[in-house]
């Protein structure tokens, strides 16, 4: 049995918190953080309540001192913001959760998008996996846009790389305005990975070639996914076309059963590592001019 609390911002919505007490084995409290008086003294009110999960949706929360705090009392966290925390720790606090052998996630509504889904789920298949992300003028937030495109890289082919090649053009400024990865993987898939920082129109493709042919997404600058596709997946729980109550539900249930494949090797800490070799990698890489 997991004890829950969630720090819940603003007025309840009934229906979102109903729903998370359809989840089995999980005990919730909900504390409303931006209540009066209810600002001061959070972190001693979850702790009182003995939580082994706390789901944080209120970003004022979302500060390292506040979350490493509760890592270290042996909390899992689920974050659905994470605007007060810089990438470095958040390197930190994955760290610090893998000492611990708990699980931190962080909300990613495009890893639970249904089509894409189903994708990740042919086993040993082999697949190509292209993206394209152009987001002009947002150089400097390389390691965000990496980590968002890795994520999902490893979750679809669900395998470790076995190499990985890396080139880069610069800009002006001797930034890099194009990055261009190139993944092989140990069960035969590979990876192709393009961020563009050039142009002034915003694009992330995304590409799946498999023994069942090529199906290609177009994500939306103002959508997680395409609307064509945002279906309410086949489901016997209630409420189950809710994005975030299914990522709150698999996580929980990833706890109680443990079912990844390395509980002490998160989809986060797997996808920290891999960018951290990318990065010595593009130190010395040859860069293309």
């Amino acid at each position: 049995m997991l004890h829950g609390v969630i720090l819940y911002p603003g007025e309840p919505d009934d229906v979102f918190i109903a729903s998370l007490y359809t989840i089995r084995r999980v005990k919730w409290e909900v504390v409303f953080t931006t209540l009066e008086g209810q600002n001061h003294g959070v972190q001693d009110e979850v702790l009182s309540l003995h939580s082994n999960l706390v789901i944080v949706m209120d970003a004022n929360f979302t500060t390292y001192g506040y979350l490493s705090d509760l890592v270290r009392r042996g909390c899992h966290l689920f974050l659905t913001e994470r605007q007060r925390l810089t990438f470095d720790e958040r390197v930190k606090l994955i760290q610090l959760a893998e000492e611990g052998n708990t699980f931190i996630q962080i909300r990613n509504d495009l890893l639970f998008h249904p089509s894409l889904s189903t994708l990740g789920k042919g086993g040993s298949e082999s697949k190509l996996i292209e993206i394209h992300h152009v987001a002009p003028g947002k150089t400097g937030s390389i390691q965000e846009l990496m980590y968002s495109n890795l994520l999902m890289i490893l979750r679809l082919i669900d395998s470790e790389p076995s190499r990985i090649s890396v080139c880069s053009i610069p800009n002006s400024g001797y930034q890099p305005d194009v990055v261009n990865l190139h993944l092989d993987f140990h069960n035969g898939s590979a990876a192709s990975l393009t961020l563009s920082f050039t142009g002034d129109k915003k694009e992330h493709r995304l590409s799946v070639h498999s023994a069942d042919g090529v199906k290609t997404y177009n994500f939306k600058e103002d959508e997680h996914f395409p609307s064509s596709c945002n279906q309410i997946i086949e489901s016997t729980q209630i409420f189950s076309g809710d994005l975030l109550f299914r990522q709150i539900a698999n996580f929980a249930d990833s706890i109680l059963k443990k079912t990844c494949k390395n509980f002490g090797l998160s989809e986060e800490t797997r996808t920290f590592l891999l960018i951290e070799k990318i990065n010595r990698k593009l130190e010395f890489s040859s860069v293309l001019i």
